[in-house]
């Protein structure tokens, strides 16, 4: 956690002020022992408790310490807010930047897709292709009767021989 500026305003504060010692002279009498009954402890001299409130008061924050300690708050929390807006302006750059790069992406996967539907109909006509020259080179065999398959005559011979 960071130091807070105000608590360390006010301990260099309260240790540079010299708090005060000295109480006012006894009057006869005045140290005699106050009653619980005012709500003060049991047992302390007028003396006592005029050293304690003295010590207080010099340890109480004047105006011009809170103007000074609400300063320094100010300034800390404008500090922070600057780091923060800093922060948040690089995240939102960041978060533009894979914006962008994620409709690349999608642009690119788009044209891939395209193109394997394209390759995927084009495959597909090149087989009906293929089928339909398959089935026409058997239409295209024509068998003679009486003639050996191991002939190697050529054909126009073997015709030319059976015409003739």
């Amino acid at each position: 956690m960071p130091p807070v500026p105000w608590m360390k305003y006010s301990q260099r504060h309260i240790a540079s002020r010299a708090p005060m010692t000295q109480a006012r002279p006894s009057l006869p009498g005045s140290e005699n022992m106050v009653s619980s009954a005012h709500g003060l402890a049991s047992g302390e001299t007028l003396t006592q408790i005029s050293a304690k409130l003295a010590l207080t008061s010099a340890n109480l924050f004047t105006f011009t310490d809170k103007a000074e300690m609400l300063t320094e708050l100010r300034t800390a929390i404008r500090k922070e807010m600057m780091e923060v807006q800093r922060d948040l302006m690089a995240l939102e750059t960041r978060v533009e930047e894979l914006e962008t790069d994620r409709l690349m992406t999608m642009q690119s996967q788009q044209e891939a897709d395209t193109a394997t539907a394209r390759q995927g109909s084009v495959l597909l006509e090149l087989r009906q292709q293929v089928e339909d020259l398959d089935n026409r080179g058997g239409l295209n065999n024509i068998g003679i009767r009486g003639l050996p398959k191991t002939s190697m005559k050529s054909l126009l011979e073997m015709l030319t021989s059976l015409i003739a």
